[in-house]
């Protein structure tokens, strides 16, 4: 089994991260930024390491990737919090990788951040946000990465369904469990034909590996 590396392990879609992929057999390294969450990652079977994506330093991540088969990049700015990390946090994560020399880099993004902004999410608070989404995809694709991005519809909590719809071209805007989003990270470190691409994925009706395979062939 793989040696993972999930950023923001404790975040709300990122812990399901890790518990699917504990699940699946593999192992997963959580970066926290909180020490007070590091009894309740270890408690869900993960290796744990307290790294800031704002106050720890490049090296610091490179240390602890050497060694992993793949790093997936589950943080993003909260309620409140400035867009800016969404970019570099990606930047400083993708850098890491490369000079740990760990290939495989799984970007968790979001709907709109490389197909056209949904009119309803363009305001003039979102501004930075999806500025932020997009250059942080742009330098992900233009590493030397075997890169994939994953871009989610509206994050919802609520039972993983195991299916969702997948495109490469764009997606109607909808919701989709964190739970499915998680399994579609995890499905894709199983792909390896899914390095090199961007998927729009929401709520949907088929197996999420089918869906992944069917957005492969439809391209």
């Amino acid at each position: 089994m793989s040696r993972i590396v999930v950023v923001g392990g404790h975040g709300r879609t990122g812990i399901l991260i890790v518990e699917q992929l504990v699940k699946d057999g593999h192992t997963a390294i959580a970066t926290i930024r909180n020490p007070r969450h590091m009894a309740d990652m270890v408690k869900r079977g993960a290796e744990t390491v307290v790294l800031d994506l704002e106050a720890s330093s490049g090296p610091d991540f490179q240390a602890q990737f050497r060694g992993a088969d793949a790093i997936v990049f589950a943080a993003g700015s909260g309620e409140g919090e400035s867009s800016a990390i969404d970019r570099k946090g990606v930047v400083k994560t993708a850098r890491a990788a490369q000079s740990a020399g760990v290939k495989r880099y799984i970007a968790v993004s979001a709907l709109g951040a490389t197909t056209p902004v949904p009119a309803k999410w363009k305001t003039p608070e979102m501004k930075d946000y999806w500025a932020a989404k997009r250059a942080a995809n742009k330098y992900v694709r233009d590493s030397e990465l075997d890169w994939t991005i994953i871009e989610p519809g509206v994050l919802k909590d609520g039972k993983t369904t195991g299916k969702v719809a997948v495109s490469e071209t764009g997606i109607d805007v909808g919701k989709i469990p964190r739970g499915d989003v998680a399994a579609t990270v995890v499905a894709v470190l199983g792909l390896p034909r899914t390095k090199g691409h961007t998927f729009q994925v929401i709520a949907g009706k088929t197996p999420v590996a089918d869906a992944l395979k069917a957005a492969l062939a439809a391209k």
